[in-house]
């Protein structure tokens, strides 16, 4: 992805370095699902300025999780809008500094070998504005609601966008290649409860996945996401 995508009327997908941001046209401005890893800033300024926008016009930066590809750009971004800043209860430790930073490995030799290499990527601690919580709705939008999904990581959370009809997903799911699958093992906290937790997105009404990495999915995505979990399903079965 080059330039910005327009996903949804108002919902746009940007390059940031090393994951996409979604920016989501509100009354209050303009609220951004992630933040790319450290030094994103710049690349996010373009994107915004490419749909008409500014920097400045960012009023709440919502963390999907606290991985630093998704979080490591955190620090400069609200630096630059003076935007409130949003994550799951789980996971705000690690963006605010009051929680040790975390590996993103999930082998546990990886994770210790790599904890502190982890800081530089990580970006400076930004205080968390607003502590969320499964079910909630983003401060100052109500229309958008939280879905908490454990398993990437403990506080991942899904940004559900009805009018839109909308899904933004983090890593909770991927679509590599085209084709709709669960988070990456090789970096999920707990993958069996990752796993388990997208049953809840099956009770939501969507067409459309807007991912951390990949090309979004726009139709019936939500069929999509059944077959992922059946398969899943069916799978554990077998091997039961």
């Amino acid at each position: 992805m080059k330039g910005p995508l327009k996903v949804a009327e108002g919902v746009y997908q940007l390059q940031a370095l090393g994951a996409r941001v979604t920016v989501i046209e509100s009354e209050d401005g303009l609220v951004m699902v992630d933040a790319g890893f450290r030094g994103s800033v710049g690349r996010v300024a373009l994107g915004l300025e490419a749909i008409g926008r500014s920097i400045r016009d960012v009023r709440l930066v919502a963390i999907t999780h606290c991985h630093p590809d998704h979080a490591g750009g955190l620090d400069r971004i609200v630096e630059a809008s003076s935007a409130r800043v949003a994550a799951h209860s789980e996971d705000a430790g690690v963006i605010d500094g009051t929680g040790p930073m975390i590996s993103p490995y999930r082998n546990g030799f990886l994770a210790n070998v790599t904890r502190p290499l982890m800081t530089p990527f990580y970006g400076a601690r930004v205080a968390v504005d607003y502590v969320l919580e499964d079910g909630d709705m983003l401060p100052t939008v109500p229309e958008m609601r939280v879905v908490h999904v454990p398993g990437h990581t403990a506080g991942s959370i899904c940004v559900y966008v009805p009018s839109s009809k909308l899904l933004i997903v983090g890593d909770a799911l991927q679509n590599r290649f085209n084709r709709l699958s669960g988070p990456a093992a090789a970096v999920t906290k707990d993958i069996a409860q990752a796993m388990a937790s997208l049953n809840k997105l099956l009770s939501l009404d969507f067409d459309t996945i807007c991912f951390g990495h990949h090309s979004p999915i726009s139709g019936d995505a939500r069929t999509a996401l059944r077959r992922v979990v059946d398969r899943h399903a069916s799978s554990s079965k077998s091997s039961a």
